[in-house]
């Protein structure tokens, strides 16, 4: 019988299936809609139906079947709780997939950044989250669940702050932004009275946020001081979220902690000021520990394809070999 792995990244926004031999070569690589439960107007039954499709187009396009994927690796924006892991679970194996492991995204950063499969991910992009993983296999996830757990970052949350910060300059005598100007050209409005009523109409428009929240990093580009603390404070916080993790995990037994920033803020910011204030947060609360930031250039997938491959490898270094085929 041909042996396959399977590793998934799915996200908010969009999902990347890689299917892999078990020999750890690639075979095919698959972009796929949202699979977040949470944003997914169906829910839980749409999530099961998406990766249910997703699964077959790339069975039936090397005419295999589930039973061929004998280890996979699930990174699923929207697993925060036991019981969206439990649910989410049940899904796969009615799927046909029986051995795999499933966690939060987040932790894909691991597995995709850190040789040792050790550190922790900030993972920063249509949502942010922080995950880590010790030596011991013990893991942590910081975040995760919005305003319940007081998660700020993302793409979705810097939009945000601009939207609030303009409006508090324009009604509330907050601190001048250029992005005042930005957004009105942008929403083609001349009259403050007009402002609410055009955001919140283009809000409804697919790929706003994201828009706005670029629009954030060019203002800081250009110096502007309102646009600078939005990056600033998101950083800061993240930071915070890095030094809880270390706090749970302690990572005694590694001599530098490996904090991977991932996700499209972290890696394609066109401003440094949230990063600098992610690792300006981490090194003031650990100044007696070893920091090591790197920026994830490769697909998170990769990690889940790892730790796929680590279900029937143990022990065997496949961090290199899957990076390379992956880039």
């Amino acid at each position: 019988m041909k042996r396959f792995v399977l590793g998934v990244d799915g996200g908010g926004t969009h999902t990347q299936c890689t299917l892999f031999d078990v020999g750890a070569n690639k075979v095919d690589m698959l972009d796929w809609g949202p699979t977040n439960h949470e944003v997914l107007p169906g829910g839980f039954q749409q999530l099961k139906q998406e990766l249910g499709e997703m699964i077959d187009t790339l069975c039936r396009k090397h005419k295999i079947a589930p039973r061929n994927i004998v280890s996979a690796g699930f990174g699923m924006a929207g697993v925060d709780t036991k019981l969206q892991d439990k649910i989410i679970g049940e899904m796969i194996t009615e799927l046909g997939i029986e051995n795999f492991v499933l966690a939060n995204d987040a932790y894909l950063g691991v597995k995709a950044g850190c040789p040792a499969g050790v550190g922790i991910c900030v993972i920063n992009g249509t949502g942010a989250t922080v995950a880590g993983i010790n030596s011991k296999r013990e893991m942590v996830q910081i975040g995760g669940q919005g305003h319940l757990t007081g998660d700020v970052g993302g793409g979705g949350n810097i939009s945000t702050a601009a939207v609030r910060d303009v409006y508090d300059c324009l009604f509330r005598d907050g601190p001048y932004t250029i992005m005042i100007d930005m957004l009105f050209e942008r929403l083609k409005i001349s009259s403050k009275h007009d402002y609410m009523d055009a955001v919140t109409e283009s809000l409804r428009e697919p790929g706003t946020r994201t828009e706005y929240a670029k629009m954030v990093f060019e203002a800081a580009n250009q110096n502007d001081q309102v646009a600078l603390d939005i990056l600033q404070f998101i950083g800061r916080e993240l930071g915070r979220s890095v030094n809880g993790t270390i706090r749970e995990l302690e990572f005694h037994d590694v001599d530098v902690i490996d904090v991977v920033l991932a996700g499209s803020v972290n890696v394609k910011g066109s401003n440094p000021a949230l990063v600098d204030a992610i690792k300006e947060e981490v090194i003031l609360k650990n100044p007696t520990r070893e920091m090591n930031f790197i920026v994830l250039h490769h697909p998170p997938v990769a990690g889940a394809v790892i730790w796929a491959l680590e279900g029937v490898y143990q022990g065997q270094d496949l961090f290199e070999k899957v990076l390379a085929q992956l880039n």
